[in-house]
Parts: structure tokens; sequence; C-alpha cells
């Protein structure tokens, strides 16, 4: 038997347990996998309760189930977009995203680095919540030694690298998904017999329908900067189509079935504790316990991922240490946060830094897609994409676009932070949602607007300066 590069699988040595690798290209004769295998990757990865969450702010938004049903819909439909294009870029090229991001952004690919590296560790802390709620409501664990118990072992995954990770999402895409198959039949079971919490009678409003669709969106859409480190020991000749697909689908049906199960369980998990309100569903004592093991491993699955890309990301700033070292410390960081996120009101702590640490994604992959798919610039892009970073100017075209889709974005956001912000009188609160506090009736257009200004800026400056290389003239 062959691999698709024609090597015999009996000949390829057996890759390290641990991946010592960094940003540097997957060597053709180390490729290896299939394209389903990443969507298996990203289906488990999008199987925690934190996207549960999601569904449940639907009715505290004052939507109506189809409403909110609507929005979750057309949020991951569109968000699930940015991941799978990027994803294909991964098997072409055999590097990471912040090696990529070296023909676009040159040496400001640090900032980028630092950029993703604190998205990857939001969503981390956002996770390890529920993570650690689910111990606690199964066995009494504390919740700082809950916490701790979800990056120890998502840390060990995650240092370990590649190969274990993606050995461990695909065990845990069956795993996590039968644990959510009986907690879904549980919550159907439960509507007509359980008391529900009453809330607020449905508005339907745009602005509220447009929020739980931005949120949603961002949700599935913020991996799109961590997309191609999953990919790239695929083949160079793997079939971008097929992994498009598969990326697409992994992302996009998890995400609506868990944001579906928190919407119809919304009156059911509107508690302070959601894991605890699932362990009572599921009939607590040994069942109940084994679904919130289940709850615990799809936050492990779905950190683990976030926390490699980030150790990749701070790699790419320019820290000069081994990844599985790097990976590490990056897991502190996220501990850190996540005790801070546990401290505060989850619901209104949640939305925040979600939107607000993804909105710069938009722009990001605006940039990516007009400078990376024109074939005629394809090869000379590859070529400075694997040149250290010390040789390469900074890419201001791509610098500048990025910050102006971001800057000109927040006017159109609606978050809590700029809520608090407003509410203090501050003549700088138009900048974070003053538009849609004023004209869009609290909606959120901030990713659209991301995109279109970041390709409007990127392209304006590269007509200026007649030049997309960030290669320095020796």
């Amino acid at each position: 038997m062959t691999n698709d590069i024609g090597m015999p699988e009996s000949q390829r040595e057996k890759p390290p347990l641990i991946e010592w690798a960094g940003l540097a290209p997957v060597p053709l004769a180390e490729r290896h996998g299939k394209t389903w295998h990443v969507g298996g990757l990203w289906f488990a990865a999008q199987l925690v309760p934190s996207a549960v969450f999601l569904g449940v702010l639907g009715p505290q938004l004052g939507l109506s189930y189809w409403a909110a049903l609507a929005a979750i819909v057309l949020g991951n439909a569109l968000g699930a977009l940015g991941p799978s294009l990027m994803s294909t870029y991964g098997p072409l090229t055999g590097m990471a995203t912040l090696a990529q991001a070296r023909a676009l952004f040159g040496r400001a690919t640090g900032v980028i680095g630092i950029l993703a590296a604190f998205t990857s560790v939001a969503f981390i802390a956002l996770g390890a919540v529920f993570g650690a709620q689910a111990l606690e409501a199964a066995f009494g664990i504390n919740q700082f030694v809950g916490i701790l118990l979800v990056f120890l072992l998502e840390a060990v995954i995650s240092v370990a690298g590649y190969r274990v990770l993606h050995q461990f999402e695909k065990i845990m895409a069956f795993v996590v998904a039968g644990g959510f198959v009986v907690v879904t039949i549980a919550v159907l079971a439960s509507l007509s017999t359980t008391p529900q919490v009453a809330v607020p009678a449905p508005t339907d409003t745009a602005g509220s329908f447009i929020l739980l669709a931005a949120i949603t969106f961002g949700f599935a859409f913020g991996w799109s900067h961590n997309a191609p480190d999953y990919s790239r020991y695929l083949p160079q000749n793997s079939s971008r189509v097929t992994l498009f697909i598969a990326t697409y689908l992994g992302i996009g049906l998890a995400c609506v079935w868990m944001q579906l199960l928190g919407l119809t369980a919304a009156t059911l998990l509107a508690g302070a504790n959601p894991m605890l309100a699932i362990f009572t569903l599921t009939g607590g004592g040994v069942l109940g316990a084994i679904i919130m093991i289940t709850m615990y491993l799809g936050v492990v699955a779905n950190a683990a991922v976030a926390q490699y890309s980030a150790g990749l990301q701070i790699l790419g700033a320019g820290v000069r240490l081994p990844r599985p070292v790097v990976t590490a410390f990056v897991a502190v960081l996220a501990f850190l946060l996540t005790l801070y996120l546990n401290s505060g009101d989850l619901s209104e702590t949640f939305s925040s830094v979600l939107l607000l640490s993804t909105y710069w994604v938009a722009p990001f992959v605006g940039i990516w897609m007009l400078g990376w798919l024109p074939a005629s610039r394809y090869e000379t892009s590859l070529r400075v994409a694997a040149v250290p970073m010390q040789r390469l100017r900074v890419g201001w075209a791509a610098v500048i676009a990025l910050a102006a889709g971001y800057v000109l974005c927040l006017p159109f956001s609606s978050t809590a932070i700029g809520d608090a912000v407003a509410a203090t009188g501050s003549p700088f609160a138009w900048l974070l949602g003053g538009i849609s506090r004023s004209v869009l009736g609290g909606g959120d257009l901030a990713y659209p607007v991301g995109i279109v200004v970041g390709v409007a800026v990127y392209w304006m400056c590269m007509n200026m300066r007649q030049s997309e290389i960030n290669l320095e003239k020796k």
C-alpha cells in the first residue's frame, strides 16, 4: 500500500509521540491522513456545552423559538464558510496559518500571532467554565479544582501535538456525541413534564435576530485563523472541494445541533449552572455522572484544538522556544483567564468576549483571500511564506487594512461592554456600538463590515504600492 506521494506505508518512519515541529513546512514524505478525518476533528471540537449555551441566549434576547432557530441556522451557515475556505490552504502549503501569513503581513505577522493566540485562549476559557461545572454537578468537585482538571488533560493532549490530538478528537467524536444524544433525548422527554422557568414574551426584533446570528456566526467563524493548522499534514494532492465540505459539515452540523439543543432546553437551562440542570434532566445517579464526564471530555476536546493552535500562534509572534514548551505556557495563561471569567456574570461576559476577540478575524480572512486567491501570485507568495520572519519587511498594506477593518467595524457591534461604556456617558461610547444602538436596534453587523472594510482598504493600499511581496531586497 502506498500513500498519496508514492511512498510505501511500510517504509514511512513512524512519527514521534510528541510533535516537536513548529511553523516549518511539513515535508511531503510526512504527509498523511484523509480529508474526512479533518471533518471529524471539527465535529468533535464543537460538541461542547459552550455551544449549547449560545442557544440558551435566544429567549434571553427576546426571540421566539422559530426566530432564534432561523438566526442560529443563518449564523452557522455563513460562519462555517470561513474555516472551511481557510482549511483548504493547509495541504497546499504544508504550513500553519501564521507561517502562511508572512506573505501578507511580513514582520508584522508577530502581531497577528498575538491576536490569534488571544482569540484561541478566549475560546478555551469560555468552554472550560462549563467543564468545571460538569464535574461539580456530578461529583461535587470545587470549581477551581474542576477548571484545573480541564486544563491538565487538555494541556497533555495539545502539548503532545498533531498526531495525539487527531486520535483523541476521532474518539471524542463518538464518545461525546453519544453523550449529547442522551441529553437531547432527555431534553425532549422533559419538555412536557418539567416545570419551566418563566421567560419574557418574545418580541422578535430585527436587532435581536441579527445579534444572535452574529454571536453564532462568531463561534463558527472564529475558528478560521486556526483551520490550516489541522489540515497541513494532509497529502498535497488532497481534494480541496472534499476538504471544504468535510470542514463545513463538521463545524456547521455540530454547531447547529448544540445550539438547537440549547434553544430547545432554554427554559430548562436558564439557571446559573446549566450543567447541573442537564445532570438533573438525565436522572442524576450513575447515568447523570457518565453524561457529565462526556460533557467534561467535550470541553477538553474543544480546548485542546484551540490550545494547539495558540502554541503555533505564539511561535508565529517570534518566540523561539520548542512548540511543546510554548503550548504548555499558553495553557497556564488560558487557565488564569478562565478563573477571571468564572468570577463574573457568565451570560454577559461570554458574548462580549466571544465577539470582541473574533471581530478581527473578519478583515483577516478578507485580506487573506484577496492576497492568496490569484493563481499568478501563488508561487511567489508561497516562497515568501517560507522565509524567516526577520528577513521580511512589515506588510503595511495588510496591517493597515486589518486595523481599519477592526476599528471601523466596532461601531456596528453589540456587546455588554459597549452598553456599559455607553451608560457612563463617555464620549467614546460611539466607538463600541454607537451605530448598533442608534440605527440597528442592538443588531450586530460588525463581521460583514469588517470583511468589506478590510478587503477594500487592502485592495487600495496594494494598488497604490503596486507590490504584494514584503521580502527585503538584498
